[in-house]
């Protein structure tokens, strides 16, 4: 899909998105609903939102920078961009900033970059199924627990088997695959401390938006840890609007209803979330740049 194409498609679902919520609830009257947050509150989650980001960035550090003697400041820099970038673009186009911005700061190949990002990205998509099946364990147990052992003993047997999965590959996909093996996390102790990591991570973060959205909406601690990793969980689709809209209310949609939720006011509070959500990603841009770039490496 070309990049003029994935702007049509994400504008035009971020306007369809606008003019839906104001045919079906009023910007006003969702919009109202923050006036009854506690400010205090609101600031106590949002540094707890912006210590889940200093997290990342310190996860980044560890992976690509500590090894090399790269300031830590940097990878601030270098993670909050990227991490705004991400949430605000559509269809994941955020993540081609990160290989540029590691290029840019420390000439560091984009091959390299790239490789060490999806590795990144693949942790947090299990930590978040991880979660999701740990919460949805409590509500349907056999299905969460299957889940749960699914996630547990995948990996473990595609390590196992790497090897004889390498066999099954066709001869070019093979060769391709031994060449980027110099690209794989250069010790196990890497990849244990990037995935409990990535684990804290997430559940500061998720913690922050299970609180915020019980600003919004009377749910309980299990509904809402399931409905905010749904909604996190959709960022991984292909097509989805300007800064995720559409389908990270969509999933949260679809977490809420089963769960005896109206429509409407489940679609308020995960629009309210999303807000908060965007809002932290806005500031964590000035943020940045008022962190010194320092001298660039080669």
């Amino acid at each position: 899909m070309s990049h003029s194409l994935r702007w049509v498609i994400a504008s035009t679902i971020f306007a369809l998105l606008l003019l839906a919520v104001e045919h079906y609830l009023g910007w006003a009257s969702v919009l109202e609903q923050w006036a009854v947050v506690d400010p205090a509150v609101f600031t106590g989650l949002t540094l707890l939102t912006l210590i889940s980001y200093l997290l990342r960035a310190e996860r980044v550090y560890r992976y690509f920078g500590q090894r090399h003697g790269h300031p830590r400041r940097a990878y601030l820099r270098i993670s909050f961009i990227h991490n705004a970038l991400n949430n605000f673009l559509p269809m994941r186009l955020g993540e081609a900033a990160f290989p540029l911005l590691m290029r840019r700061q420390f000439r560091q190949s984009m091959l390299s970059s790239t490789a060490g990002l999806v590795w990144i990205r693949l942790m947090d998509l299990h930590v978040l199924l991880l979660l999701a099946a740990l919460a949805l364990g409590s509500l349907l147990p056999t299905l969460g627990y299957l889940a749960l052992a699914g996630l547990i003993v995948g990996p473990v047997l595609v390590t196992r088997l790497r090897s004889q999965l390498m066999r099954l590959l066709p001869a070019r996909f093979k060769a391709k695959a031994q060449e980027l093996t110099h690209l794989l996390p250069h010790s196990s102790a890497l990849v244990i401390s990037t995935y409990l990591q990535t684990l804290l991570i997430w559940v500061v973060k998720l913690l922050a938006l299970v609180l915020v959205l019980q600003a919004f909406l009377p749910i309980d601690f299990v509904a809402a840890w399931i409905a905010v990793t749904t909604a996190d969980i959709s960022g991984v689709l292909p097509i989805h609007g300007l800064a995720g809209s559409g389908t990270y209310e969509a999933a949260m949609l679809a977490a809420l209803i089963p769960l005896g939720f109206a429509a409407e006011q489940a679609l308020s509070a995960a629009i309210n979330l999303h807000i908060y959500l965007l809002g932290v990603s806005a500031l964590s841009v000035p943020l940045a740049l008022l962190i010194p770039q320092g001298d660039r490496k080669a």
